[in-house]
This record gives C-alpha cells, structure tokens and sequence, in this order.
C-alpha cells in the first residue's frame, strides 16, 4: 500500500463531509447504474480498494468502461476499483450527471476505500482562478477528513492533441496545492495525447481507446517515478 505523506493540518469531522459539499448531485450519484457497471472486482481478498474522482476522460467517454485509462490500470494491477468519474463534472463544474467532484466524493467516502484518485478536470476552464482554487482545496479536504487513513492521488488534467489551454496550468497548480494541504500525493502526468490526433475520437475532445492506453501507461509511469505504488 502508499504509505501517506506525514499530517500537516487538522481536518473536519467526517460527519460534516456531506453537510459541507452540498447537494448537486448526491442522491443521483448514489443511484447511478453505471457506477455498478463500472466497478472492477478483484479475485483477492487482500486486493486494494480504488475509487476513482473525475470527468469524461477518466470516465472513458464514447468507449466500453473497461477502457477507461483507470479501469486499464485496474485489471492489470488486480485492484477491487470503482469509477465515479462522470461526463461534464469537475471540482467546480456540474457534469451531464448533475454531480461535482464535490458530489463523486461523498459517494467515495461511503465505499471506504484504500486509495482515491483524483483527476483535475479541464471543465474548470473559465471559472475564477479563486473559485477553482476554493473548490479545489474543499474538496480533497473533506475527503481527508471523511478517509483520514485513505491514500489520496490527484493526478495533472489530461488534454487532447491540440495546443493546451493557459488556464489548465493553473487548474494543476490548484490541485497540487490542495494535495499538499489535504496530505495527499499529486502527480504530474503532463499531456501525453499532445500532437497525436490518431489518438482521439472524432469530437477531437475525448481519447480513443489506443489514447487511453497511452493515458494509462503515462499515469503508471509517473506514479513509479514519484515512488508511489498501488
């Protein structure tokens, strides 16, 4: 298992966890069909328990839920892992779903997982530098507070093969400083889909299944190289 970063700051009970992040889309998120669909079951008792936080790339968008880039990394490293990521949702952002990351978290705290991964989300482009930031900072807090033994991973936001957006910088910056705050690891996986448009789907927006792979192989590549392990 990663072993978490030492405790910096004193945290929230977990019992204000769903008083504090609102309402969005919590009772949908809890009923969604596709989160079953979605889950991974490993033949080992002892297998970690995963729980995925993101938006449309992490969710595989257009493709089989086994080809979403977490879900890769699921089968191949044997973990019991569930997808909450949705369409549209960011930390800010309301997805398709009706839900925020805000929302995908208080579904993981009632699945009590051993790690969480959390992705920052280009859906944020174009909301305050200081409301991605609050948002941001809230949220991997009170997943803190809700798991305090979990280990949480927030990973750099994924883009396509075009030239990426000046704010997505910024939107890593926040989560890199949430992360340090909330004791949680951040890896920078940086834009492995960049100038590789055989790697998108036609909306030009979201990864084939071959860029997922590639998405995969990046995000376990920086994990090794940041020491982490799953």
């Amino acid at each position: 298992m990663l072993i978490p970063w030492p405790r910096i700051v004193a945290l929230a009970s977990a019992a204000t966890l769903a008083i504090l992040v609102g309402t969005h889309g919590i009772a949908h998120a809890l009923d969604r069909p596709e989160v079953v669909e979605r889950s991974i079951t490993a033949t080992s008792s002892a297998a970690p328990r995963v729980v995925a936080i993101g938006d449309s790339i992490m969710a595989g968008h257009g493709l089989a839920s086994d080809q979403a880039w977490l879900a890769d990394l699921a089968i191949s490293n044997a973990w019991n892992f569930t997808n909450l990521a949705s369409d549209g949702s960011g930390f800010v952002t309301v997805g398709n779903d009706r839900d925020t990351f805000a929302d995908q978290a208080v579904v993981a705290a009632k699945l009590h997982p051993d790690v969480i991964i959390v992705a920052a989300s280009s859906n944020d482009i174009g909301a305050s530098d200081t409301t991605i930031d609050n948002s941001t900072t809230a949220v991997i807090q009170r997943l803190r507070a809700a798991l305090p033994s979990a280990t949480i991973i927030a990973v750099s936001a994924i883009w396509g093969d075009t030239d990426v957006p000046g704010q997505l910088a910024a939107i890593d910056a926040a989560t890199l400083d949430a992360a340090i705050l909330a004791d949680a690891s951040f890896v920078n996986v940086g834009q492995p889909l960049a100038g590789r448009p055989d790697l998108m789907q036609a909306d030009d927006v979201h990864p084939t299944a071959a860029g997922q792979l590639v998405v995969a192989d990046a995000v376990s590549a920086a994990l090794v190289t940041a020491g982490l392990s799953i």
